[in-house]
């Protein structure tokens, strides 16, 4: 199960998980992403991973895709944060800290 909740201001568009990223939930995170992309033009995307536990790697590969888009990944977590490195290839793909906190 995955709860997506979107926060959307005048200077980012916030997609916010909590549960496990895997199965149906990938296509659906990716529908929201792409649905929400068409009105983001000139703000920040972030995707807050702060409450995720799991991350199948279908679900792997969506966040690099978004990562390559150019979205801000942000995790809490030891788990979330080593997905993020690997997925990342070791870039600087996110920010790790209080994921709650808008920047």
């Amino acid at each position: 199960m995955l709860k997506i909740t979107l926060h959307d201001s005048a200077h980012e568009f916030r997609l916010k998980l909590e549960g496990r990223l895997s199965g149906l939930w990938v296509r659906e995170l990716h529908q929201c992403w792409q649905t929400a992309s068409s009105t983001t033009h000139g703000r920040k995307t972030v995707l807050d991973l702060g409450e995720v536990d799991f991350v199948d790697p279908e679900g792997q590969s969506l966040l690099a895709t978004m990562h390559r888009q150019g979205v801000e990944l942000i995790a809490v977590t030891p788990l979330i944060c080593a997905v993020l490195e690997e997925v990342c290839q070791g870039s600087a793909c996110a920010t790790v800290g209080k994921a709650g906190s808008s920047t």
